[in-house]
């Protein structure tokens, strides 16, 4: 048998769903814990669901406690288990770890060798390795006492027994990585413990929405936020299970400690400056400037709960004395690995993308423990990574419905927040699903973790109107207009057309339902909605138009579960040009060649001559001629093409249209176009400035890009209006609507797109 101590860095991602069944009604369950859990290390600390061909980590984990002043034994310890049905075993990996991931006795594969082995489907590791005091054999388990190492301060000893598997199964199916047993003696009784089942989704990895609306669904907690108060410690949440005990932050009591959390706007030591209160994150560490510490075990952060945050990343400072600050969820984990935040999420909307996500914060970057029972903060401590004394890192599985989804990943220490979540489909008759978040990584010097913001929210498609969301069309004309849907998923496909005629305040479905089929485009789905052709007249006037979409006819009907652009619809501008003419105008269409715009229009029989005058605009609003082109007078053709370029380069968007008059005056407009000049690089066109009730912006994109956010910032740069849309290449017109309530002043248009922000000043007048 080869023994190694190699106190590498090994934990690249951890782990997902940990069952670890606390003996609550067992006599021994203030000395022993076991838990099981696995780690996905393909995933790697980005995070994600279980795939086909990744690794995972199997690890059960054997803890001895000191037992109030007495010290705990137990004898005989031996871990069974199989290799789960849809995983093939990795050779070589047959192996006991620390609670921070470091291999701490590597066995061979091979039976009798070493107190390790695989053979055939079952996993066999004979555990308890301090020589002198009956170390486990090739033949039998060893003894573990509460002072063995791997150590936490000497008072307990946490191992954790490992293997690999590849993922063979397919997506849509399960696997169980639960399972497996720990015999063991204590005093006269041989008893053994069971795992329990634990099933895994495999499971495509859609990451996170890059498009959602509607209201939080969680329905708890605020909807997640742990609401606010000018308390410093909020009472205990409803949804944290038994396995945890509440406790107010008090550095002197050192609490929370393990097995405990709290609900706090303040991490800080106390509640007055004598014991340990401070709004300061800049206290050493270890906090030694007063007794009681300003610091929880005088290393934890001291921060404020990541709600409304002006930076997401670094959440809010801590809240003043006296006033009103954000809550967030703190857990110190326990040795064993379990539930931490459950909650049954009702009214989802079926065969519906949601994502599912929190906000989470590793707050102690001095928490470590090393298997020697040293802390960080001590001398000879032997770091998880080089120059990291974090200690075990936080890791979180989502849980739906019993099944696993989803792991975290490792949270290491960064000092600041960091977003994970996935995107959940629900089933065709689902309108709930429980949810558990299981602390995975067992506790004993770090994983401890803050937590805030639990979303649940709808992935939705984006819409894209043509020609322009507020086209304006002579009076008597036809209407031609349409949406481009996108999505990354497929499956909005229902949809129906709406008209509002007092400003939005409410809908009518004016159209039958139809299905589009969508098509993907290499980034997304699309697929294009068209609405019958109408006449227009002056009443038509201010009439808004929508799509509805729903990813079934239930849910298109359902107004909590259809989807429509919330900030965008098309709005009629009619008007009055004239009489009309009986030729029509059949298209117009144009493009931009060697820099310069290229117009194309079509009419159909001509019983007279016409004159057409080209006019051009900046705003889309003010017109001016810029040419003239006559008629053919080819009175026997059934359709006549014209063409004009205009002379002046394209150097910004243009807004073209064409006017027919007859010698007698009568009239008829096309409608209007948009062009812009070819651009290399992402720009801000133009935008309606200054604005009153709405603002329209125009953004050139030199190619397709699937996520664009836009904010309007007042001057302490809040957000006060945001939308987020996909880009197609060339010239994208976007609007923030229903500004007429926001105060007259300067405000700043900010776009995020990729890597890259553009802004804008723009001024809004008094209505």
């Amino acid at each position: 048998m080869k023994l190694t101590v190699p106190f590498t860095h090994f934990l690249t991602a951890f782990i997902a769903m940990f069952v670890l069944l606390s003996l609550s009604t067992n006599k021994l369950s203030a000395q022993f814990d076991f838990g099981k859990s696995y780690l996905n290390v393909t995933k790697g600390v980005n995070g994600g669901t279980v795939e086909p061909g990744d690794t995972l980590e199997i690890r059960s984990s054997v803890v001895v406690r000191k037992n109030g002043a007495s010290n705990t034994v137990i004898d005989n310890v031996m871990y069974t288990d199989a290799i789960p049905a849809g995983t093939t075993y990795i050779p070589g990996t047959v192996c006991v770890r620390t609670n921070e991931g470091k291999i701490y006795k590597q066995f061979t594969d091979v039976a009798g060798d070493d107190a390790g082995w695989i053979s055939g489907a079952t996993v066999r590791i004979n555990m308890g390795y301090t020589v002198g005091d009956a170390p486990a054999t090739a033949a039998a388990g060893g003894r573990i006492r509460n002072t063995h190492r791997p150590s936490f301060y000497g008072s307990s000893c946490i191992m954790i027994a490992s293997f690999r598997v590849k993922v063979t199964s397919a997506i849509g199916t399960l696997i169980n990585t639960g399972g497996g047993s720990v015999s063991y003696k204590s005093g006269l009784s041989n008893l053994t413990f069971n795992f329990p089942s634990n099933p895994v989704a495999i499971y495509k990895n859609f990451g996170i929405c890059a498009n959602t609306v509607g209201v939080n669904a969680l329905g708890t907690e605020f909807n997640g936020s742990f609401g606010s108060g000018n308390t410093k410690d909020r009472a205990a949440s409803a949804n944290v299970p038994p396995g945890y005990t509440y406790a107010t932050f008090s550095s002197s009591a050192g609490m929370p400690n393990d097995y405990y959390y709290g609900v706090s706007n303040n991490t800080s030591g106390g509640t007055t400056a004598a014991n340990g209160f401070s709004t300061l994150n800049t206290w050493a560490k270890p906090d030694n400037s007063q007794t009681p510490s300003h610091r929880i075990f005088s290393v934890w952060d001291i921060i404020g709960d990541h709600t409304g945050a002006a930076n997401p990343i670094t959440g809010n400072p801590a809240t003043a004395s006296g006033a009103t600050g954000g809550y967030m969820l703190v857990v110190n984990a326990a040795y064993r690995i379990d539930s931490a935040f459950q909650h049954t999420i009702s009214g989802l909307c079926p065969n519906t993308y949601y994502e599912i996500s929190t906000w989470v914060r590793n707050i102690c970057s001095k928490c470590g423990c090393d298997s020697t029972g040293t802390g960080a903060t001590g001398t000879g401590y032997i770091p998880t990574a080089p120059g990291d004394s974090s200690g075990v890192y936080p890791n979180l599985t989502y849980e739906l419905d019993g099944v696993d989804y989803y792991t975290t990943g490792n949270v290491k220490y960064t000092g600041q927040w960091i977003k994970k979540g996935l995107t959940f489909l629900t089933g065709a008759g689902q309108t709930s699903v429980t949810l558990k978040l299981i602390n995975n990584a067992p506790g004993g010097g770090g994983n401890d973790w803050a937590l805030d913001d639990i979303t649940v929210a709808t992935c939705s498609p984006n819409f894209t109107f043509t020609p322009t969301p507020n086209p304006s069309i002579c009076d008597s004309n036809v209407v031609n207009m349409g949406v481009i849907v996108r999505s990354y998923f497929n499956n909005y496909t229902n949809f129906k057309w709406q008209k509002s005629i007092n400003g939005g305040a409410t809908w009518t479905d004016i159209s039958g339902a139809g299905v589009g089929v969508p098509v993907w485009n290499g980034t997304e789905y699309t697929y294009s909605v068209n609405y019958p052709p109408f006449v227009a007249y002056r009443t038509d006037s201010g009439s808004k138009y929508r799509v509805v979409v729903g990813t079934t006819v239930p849910n298109l009907s359902n107004p909590n579960c259809q989807v429509a652009d919330g900030s965008t619809t098309i709005t009629l501008n009619i008007l009055n040009c004239g009489t009309t003419l009986a030729t029509h105008l059949v298209s117009f269409t144009g493009t931009v060649q060697n820099d310069k715009s290229v117009l194309a229009w079509t009419t159909d029989t001509e019983n007279e001559p016409f004159d057409f005058l080209i006019e051009k605009s900046s705003d889309g609003i003010n017109y001016s001629a810029v040419g003239y082109v006559s008629s053919y007078g080819n009175y026997e053709a059934s359709l006549n093409t014209y063409t004009y370029t205009d002379p002046e380069p394209v150097n910004s968007l243009s807004y073209y249209r064409v006017k027919m008059s007859s010698k007698t005056s009568r009239t008829r407009y096309t409608r209007t176009i948009q062009l812009s000049p070819a651009s290399r690089n992402l720009a801000i066109i133009s935008a309606i400035n200054p604005f009153v009730n709405q603002l329209d912006f125009y953004i050139n994109a030199p190619e397709a890009i699937p996520v664009t956010e836009a904010d309007l910032l007042d001057m302490f740069g809040r957000s006060i209006k945001h939308t987020k849309s996909s880009l197609v290449s060339g010239t994208n017109h976007l609007v923030f609507s229903n500004t007429s309530s926001l105060p007259p002043g300067a405000y700043t248009l900010r776009i995020k797109a990729g890597n890259k922000i553009l802004s804008k000043s723009v001024i809004k007048l008094k209505n």
